[in-house]
């Protein structure tokens, strides 16, 4: 079953954010690749292509890995609520 999905303004803030520090650290053309893949992940969930996992952090929610982050998302009902995208490196007690 598809369905949509849709970014919280922390996951839009997340995704600029790794799109900066990608394009500073390598390139702007690593940036849109990276940031790209990441979207394919959201279509991915959304269409059931990528499954998440139960996220142990707090219920209800799924985490869906890509490159060094995760997608941290919960469904509801017909859509995929992309909650944040964090690096593997932080705290997610802090950040979700």
């Amino acid at each position: 079953m598809s369905r949509k999905y849709v970014l919280s303004p922390m996951a839009e803030a997340d995704l600029e954010g790794i799109w900066i520090y990608t394009a500073q650290k390598w390139s702007t053309a690593q940036a849109e690749s990276y940031t790209n893949d990441i979207i394919d992940a959201f279509e991915g969930i959304a269409t059931g292509r990528k499954v998440g996992r139960p996220a142990l952090v707090r219920e209800g929610y799924l985490k869906a890995l890509i490159g060094m982050h995760a997608i941290y998302h919960q469904i509801r009902g017909e859509v995929i609520a992309i909650i944040r995208i964090l690096h593997q490196s932080m705290d997610v007690d802090r950040h979700l």
